[in-house]
């Protein structure tokens, strides 16, 4: 039923915002969430193990998934990035997004407040 699938999801949501600091739901062909998989794990250099990535075009629950996600924020768009004790931070540049916040010095903070990074 949908019902059970919302349940579903909203479980698999909960479980993986609690298994890793940092955690990006999102699309493998979007150009969005490559920018943004780009910054974590090429610029920032993040270690693999802080980070999930949930591929909805990948994820049979995929579509369901984004519905709970737009249910919790608002936003469907991808990618849908979240990190510990910050939450939801939005996608690549909105919301208020991974790309303005490490413009304005920001990310790293909140990546070593949720211990994602180590202090520099």
């Amino acid at each position: 039923t949908l019902q059970h699938t919302a349940t579903r999801c909203n479980t698999l949501i909960d479980d993986t915002l609690a298994a890793t600091p940092v955690v990006m739901f999102s699309f493998t062909t979007c150009p969005f969430c490559l920018k943004a998989k780009g910054l974590l794990q090429d610029e920032i250099k993040l270690d693999p193990s802080m980070l999930t990535i949930i591929e909805c075009d990948d994820d049979a629950e995929g579509n369901a998934i984004r519905a709970e996600l737009g249910r919790r924020t608002g936003r469907t768009s991808m990618p849908s990035i979240w990190i510990k004790d910050s939450g939801y931070i939005g996608g690549c540049n909105d919301g208020p997004g991974i790309m303005p916040l490490q413009k304005e010095g920001k990310l790293v903070p909140m990546l070593v407040a949720a211990g994602a990074l180590e202090e520099f």
